[in-house]
C-alpha cells in the first residue's frame, strides 16, 4: 500500500500534539502541527502570528471571518497536499482527513477526554492560568467544531467521521499511542491482521 497519513482530530486538553508527536517518534515518521502555521505564512499573505489567531476564528455573525478562515484554510490546505506527497506522517489539526480523503489513505483519529481533566491538563502542561481556564477550554473547542463543520459539513464529535476515537484519559498516553500504532501498522500492511 502507498503510503498512510494519520490525521489526529482532538478536544482542547486532550494531549492530541503530545500523543501526535510521541506517535510520530514511535514510527520514525515526521509529525506536523504548528509547525504547517510557519509554512503556510510561507506560502500565502498571512503572518505566523495571524494565522494562529485566525485559523479556527469562525463567528456566525461576521463574513469577514468564515471569508479569513477559508483563505487560512485554502492555503494550509495546500502545504497539508504538499506534506503528504513526502510520505507516511502524522498530522495534528487543520482537517487534515477532509483535505486529503480523496488523495491519499488516511487513519483519521479523534482523541478526546473528561471535561474537568481537559481543563486541569491545561494548565499543569499547557501553563494556561486557572482563572477562566473553562471558558477557555469550552471556546477552543467551539472553534474547533466552527470550524470542522464549516470544511466538512458534518459534526466535529460525530464517531463516524473517524477510524478510531480514545478517550487519552482512560488509556493515558503512552497507550493512545500503542493503540494509534497498532492501527497505522495494519492499514500500512493492507488490512485486518
Amino acid at each position: 500500500m502507498s503510503h498512510v497519513i494519520i490525521t489526529i482530530s482532538r478536544q482542547y486538553g486532550s494531549g492530541g500534539r503530545k500523543i501526535g508527536h510521541l506517535l510520530a517518534e514511535s514510527l520514525g515518521i515526521p509529525c506536523y502541527d504548528r509547525s504547517i502555521i510557519d509554512q503556510t505564512a510561507k506560502i500565502s499573505e498571512f503572518s505566523p502570528d495571524f494565522i494562529e489567531k485566525n485559523e479556527q476564528h469562525v463567528s456566525n455573525d461576521f463574513f469577514f471571518d468564515v471569508a479569513m478562515t477559508s483563505k487560512i484554510y485554502k492555503a494550509q490546505a495546500d502545504v497539508i497536499r504538499e506534506i503528504a506527497k513526502q510520505g507516511s506522517c502524522v498530522i495534528v489539526g487543520r482537517c487534515a482527513d477532509k483535505v486529503l480523503e480523496q488523495d491519499y489513505p488516511c487513519l483519521k483519529v479523534f482523541l478526546y477526554a473528561d471535561f474537568d481533566k481537559r481543563c486541569r491538563r491545561a494548565v499543569a502542561e499547557y501553563g494556561k492560568p486557572a482563572r477562566g481556564i473553562e471558558a477557555l477550554v469550552k471556546k477552543a473547542d467551539k472553534g474547533r467544531e466552527r470550524y470542522f463543520r464549516l470544511f466538512h459539513e458534518r459534526e466535529w464529535k460525530d464517531a463516524t467521521n473517524y477510524n478510531l476515537c480514545l478517550d487519552t484519559n482512560l488509556f493515558g498516553a503512552e497507550r493512545t499511542v500503542d493503540m494509534i500504532r497498532r492501527a497505522y501498522l495494519v492499514m500500512s500492511e493492507g488490512g485486518t491482521e
